[in-house]
């Protein structure tokens, strides 16, 4: 039994990454590859500026992995990229492609798209934090995954009063 609704998980997710952006790498979830705390991978693609796909250890599969507590821009979802999708994507680029990352999974280590939900550092950066603080992205806190709210809101209010980012030309 177990066998087979892992094997509905993977169809379901290898559907979900051709319906919400996926490309040619194929991405896996936690039956696959196993992730358990903080843990060691390499970005192998970034998919906007709020998610990226990475290689966990000698893997050459891909996981999916969503960072917490921020939301930037969506490039796709509504036919037209929303403003600033494409420089919070670029960001996000500059900050983790092809680079060493460690991952610290949430309280709720999946979405219900079967992203991995991560807390993403490269070296001592803080990449949700840098990308709120650079005004790149919001505050979106899910519970239980809301260990950095009080600090994350105050980034996104000293990014929107400075006009960081895209905070320059996407006023709402």
């Amino acid at each position: 039994m177990i066998n087979f609704l892992e094997q509905i998980l993977t169809v379901l997710v290898t559907l979900s990454g051709f319906l919400f952006g996926g490309g040619a790498v194929e991405t896996v979830t936690l039956p696959d590859v196993a992730i358990a705390g903080t843990t060691s991978a390499r970005v192998v693609a970034v998919i906007d500026g709020d998610t990226i796909d990475v290689h966990v250890g000698t893997s050459s599969q891909a996981v999916r992995v969503r960072y917490i507590g921020i939301n930037t821009p969506e490039p796709y979802a509504h036919g037209a990229p929303d403003c600033g999708s494409r420089e919070a994507s670029v960001r996000n680029k500059e900050l983790v492609k092809n680079k060493m990352v460690t991952l610290v999974p949430g309280l709720d280590s999946y979405d219900p798209y079967d992203r991995l939900l991560a807390y993403v550092y490269v070296g001592d950066t803080f990449v949700n934090e840098q990308l709120i603080a650079e005004g790149y992205a919001t505050v979106l806190m899910i519970t239980p995954n809301i260990q950095y709210k009080a600090r994350f809101t105050k980034l996104f209010r000293i990014a929107q009063a400075e006009k960081l980012g895209i905070w320059n030309t996407c006023l709402n």
